[in-house]
């Protein structure tokens, strides 16, 4: 059975016992810090299980797109050595919110597994936790497995917890037998073993209690259901694969491999099997997350990223694979996947224009890694050393993306081994920090969700002021209740109109009056779906839990961040207009005085772009369109249209923020009335932040009004330095470029002059071996630029030869440029003479046969350098000229 069909009949078998069909979420898990990527099934669901909001349905089926590859999660080292491990993965799963329990749970997986499915009992096992006897008698009763089938494993393998605290429960899983032919051979061997003879392709979660921070397990009011099945694990078994590389959703990238390399696939344990593996995997698991916004770079997700396509690119190497071959093979990919998501087609312009980048800028990144090892490696050995330090790797590792393996290939043949412990250490203690960095609103607050029992209403789309009932305070780690003048606090009502930072635009600030107290909101935020926890301090007095306060937003503070919110969403429908459909939202921060817009896109705008962009938003400001906000069914309204977004999280019904002939998007954030609030719009600035993703900043409204002021004053400033009105400063800055340019030429051709004079005691410094002259001289020299004006005289005076020249350019710094004329580019190539005089004073120094370029620190005597140096190239000179 196809993968396809499999997808099919799991949907279908679902869907046909009252379960409803949720589509995969982002790999990017909307709203959620705390997570680096989307690793299971249940993650969509989390909040529903936590019971902090509602779930789509009572019953529900999904395929959800997963990637491993952190924390206690980590697959990225086994991937590509195993059958199994996967950094991209699709979870199939089916869900119970309070419905159904293990009864029907059981009777749906072993139905669908040996009815649709067709497997047969004979070869499939269970497994139930310990204590679990309700499980074991409903595996015999509705299932009808013998019990000698069904094994009892402990805590750590069939119990399963959110967290510490929280929702958990016993789990149950079904295994297949394959067979001795998979078996460690070990007489022990049976389930339970970590060999791949009994192969787990389905848990079962009877999310049954709720664990307290003292350990102790209280049953759950409504036990659930949550379960997890790996497509590929069960497609192999299907197909009768011995490993999930050689089902229908590998296979066909296996064999875009081999045709970029004469080095077959095997099929086995090899170091070229192992390349193909990991290659088609990372393809698989980049191409999902570059397609979903995503772009390389060195922290958090984007640095997860970077390694899977820098690990991609090195195991490349053991199949000589040519470059670029990413973008080729990504398309590939998404053919394979173009049935279940058709939707990856449409970005796959962009996805391959960040793979090209990303792999064009790692070969470069190793092309000049190994000079680099080998300074380091001196140093070392200068030290009376041979260890490249942890940190030394680490530098290598985090700033030139240089992997560790292959610094240990280069430096094994300089005599230098590596402190791998010490680069551990390192990376651990950046993991550190990236886990910190990920915490976000929701660690900072310090109660937990089951704190509220009913949803904040926000009334901030209505109103600016609300009397409200001051539910929670918190001070510190714990809730307290009553907080003082100078308190930094917490506080959640019952009703805000506070608007919580969310969908890019940060939270309202304002003040909270009490009957006995002020304090100063300094930011409104959402730790959990349905609150709305103010961030502030206490001006004045005592605030206490269960008052009525009311509740002021800042109106100037919301009116900048409401007109800068529609700003965005005007610049991004121009965008697409100017730059084309493929534009994306990347990224937004919405503030009160100012935007921050990234997008998709593989190049930078040119300025005619950007007087176009900024005009049409600024046409669309002049007509006064209305701003029309809706509540719509979400599938109804992407289907209208509507652009929604992946980092986003969206309910059924979606709140559709609609421009009439200009944009319609999904958003939660406030708005303007009509396009003639803004008032004006002005870019400020575009830039590259990533491959693939450009960054637009500008202001609007009063914010774009204060800036023209200041431009204008600017240049009125500007015009009175140069003693000219406004309208003629272009023209002087012209007049005054030119008379810059001529001052210049008549420098360069006085510099010529006097070059041209000190030529011929050069030319007397100069070693001849035959017609072939060589030269090695010193010379004062402030840059390179000087230098190249020295060799240029020196060029049209040696019709054969070779010269380097080493410019001192003050006390601490020499540059080296060397050139040879052609007839010498194989006989005597001067690259490899300034790369071994920069090597020798401490630098570095390379190019081409012809001309190359270096530099270093002054040695301690110019003229032992200087003799030791021309010695050495003479004798070079004539072994490799035949010269007397």
């Amino acid at each position: 059975m196809d993968s396809l069909r499999i997808r099919n009949s799991f949907h279908g078998f679902f869907e046909g016992v009252g379960h409803r069909r949720v589509p995969s979420s982002s790999l990017i898990p909307p709203g959620d810090p705390t997570l680096l990527f989307t690793n299971a099934g249940m993650v969509p669901f989390k909040d529903a299980f936590l019971g902090t909001e509602p779930p789509p349905a009572p019953r529900c089926v999904s395929i959800q797109r997963c990637v491993r590859a952190g924390g206690k999660h980590n697959d990225l080292d086994r991937v590509g050595f195993t059958r199994r491990h996967h950094t991209f993965f699709e979870m199939m799963g089916n869900f119970s919110f309070g419905d159904y329990f293990k009864k029907e749970a059981i009777a749906f997986a072993w139905e669908y597994l040996t009815k649709t499915l067709g497997l047969s009992p004979s070869v499939l096992w269970v497994t139930v936790f310990t204590d679990d006897d309700e499980a074991a008698s409903l595996w015999q009763s509705v299932a009808g497995v013998d019990p000698s089938r069904i094994v009892r494993l402990g805590e750590k393998d069939n119990f399963w917890q959110m967290g510490n605290t929280g929702p958990c429960g016993p789990c149950s899983e079904i295994l297949v037998d394959q067979g001795s032919a998979f078996s460690c051979g070990r007489p022990t061997c049976a389930v339970g073993c970590d060999c791949d003879r009994y192969l787990e392709i389905w848990n079962l979660v009877f999310m049954q209690y709720d664990r307290n921070d003292a350990g102790i397990l209280t049953p759950l009011p409504r036990p659930s259901i949550d379960t997890g099945m790996g497509l590929e694990r069960l497609a192999s078994v299907l197909q009768g694969s011995q490993s999930n590389f050689e089902t229908d959703l590998f296979l066909p990238l296996m064999e875009a491999i081999g045709k970029k390399t004469r080095i077959p696939y095997g099929r086995g344990q090899g170091e070229k099997d192992f390349a193909y593996r990991v290659i088609a995997d990372h393809v698989r698991a980049s191409t999902f997350l570059v397609w979903e916004g995503l772009v390389p770079s060195n922290e958090g997700r984007g640095y997860v990223l970077r390694r899977f396509i820098r690990r991609a690119m090195q195991f490349s190497l053991d199949l000589a694979l040519p470059t670029p071959f990413l973008p080729d093979l990504s398309r590939r990919f998404a053919e394979l996947m173009a049935a279940p998501y058709p939707e990856l087609a449409a970005g796959m312009d962009r996805v391959v224009t960040v793979l090209a980048s990303e792999e064009e800028r790692f070969m470069k990144t190793l092309e000049t890694g190994l000079p680099l090892v080998q300074e380091l490696a001196r140093s070392a050995r200068e030290r009376g050393e041979t260890v490249l330090t942890g940190e030394e790797l680490f530098w290598l590792y985090d700033t030139h993306g240089l992997p560790v393996d292959v610094v240990g290939d280069w430096a094994a043949p300089l005599g230098v081994t590596l402190d791998t412990e010490g680069f551990a250490v390192r990376m651990g203690e950046q993991k550190e920090q990236g886990r910190r960095s990920w915490t976000g609103s929701r660690a900072s607050f310090p109660l937990p969700a089951s704190r509220l029992s009913s949803p904040v209403r926000f009334e901030g789309y209505e109103r600016l002021e609300s009397p409200a009932r001051l539910l929670l305070l918190a001070s510190g780690e714990s809730e307290v209740q009553s907080v003082r003048e100078g308190e930094e606090i917490w506080a959640v009502t019952d009703v805000s109109p506070f608007y919580p930072e969310g969908g890019g635009q940060v939270g309202d600030q304002g003040r909270l009056v009490a009957p006995g107290g002020i304090v100063s909101i300094s930011g409104a935020y959402r730790p959990y779906p349905g609150w709305i926890a103010l961030r502030g301090k206490v001006l004045s007095g005592v605030v206490t839990q269960g008052e009525t306060v009311q509740l002021q937003v800042d109106r100037s503070l919301r009116l900048g961040a409401r007109v800068h919110h529609t700003a965005t969403h005007l610049l991004h429908a121009a965008l697409r207009k100017v730059l084309g459909s493929h534009v994306r939202q990347a990224g937004s921060l919405v503030l009160p005085d100012r935007l921050r817009f990234d997008f998709s896109h593989g190049a930078p705008i040119t300025d005619g772009q950007i007087e176009e962009i900024e005009g049409m938003v600024n046409r669309w400001i002049g007509e006064g369109a209305p701003v029309e906000i809706s509540e719509k069914n979400k599938a109804d309204a992407l289907a209208s249209g509507a652009m929604a977004f992946f980092d986003e999280k969206y309910g059924d019904r979606v709140r559709v923020v609609e421009i009439p002939g200009m944009s319609v998007e999904l958003c939660g954030g406030t708005h303007a009335l009509s396009t003639s609030e803004i008032g004006s719009f002005f870019i400020l600035s575009e830039s590259g932040v990533a491959a693939g993703t450009r960054r637009i900043e500008a202001v609007a409204g009063a914010a774009a009004t204060r800036t023209a002021a200041g431009w204008r004053a600017e240049l009125h400033r500007i015009a009175g330095d140069l003693k000219v009105s406004p309208g003629r400063i272009l023209d002087r800055i012209a007049a005054e470029k030119r008379e810059r340019e001529e001052i210049e030429k008549e420098l360069s051709r006085s510099k010529s002059r006097l070059f041209d004079l000190e030529t011929q005691s050069l030319l007397d410094e100069s070693m001849m071996v035959g017609e072939v002259r060589i030269l090695v001289a010193v010379v004062e020299s402030r840059d390179l630029a000087d230098l190249r004006l020295r060799m240029d005289v020196l060029k049209g005076r040696i019709p054969s030869g070779a010269v380097i020249l080493a410019g001192k350019a003050g006390d601490d710094r020499v540059l080296l440029l060397g050139w040879a004329t052609p007839d010498l580019e194989k006989t005597f190539p001067v690259n490899t003479w300034v790369r071994s005089m920069a090597q020798t004073l401490g630098g570095r120094g390379g190019g081409r046969p012809l001309w190359a370029e270096g530099g270093g620190a002054p040695p301690p005597s110019w003229s032992d350098f200087l003799s030791k140096v021309r010695t050495s190239m003479l004798q070079a000179a004539e072994k490799a000229l035949g010269g007397s």
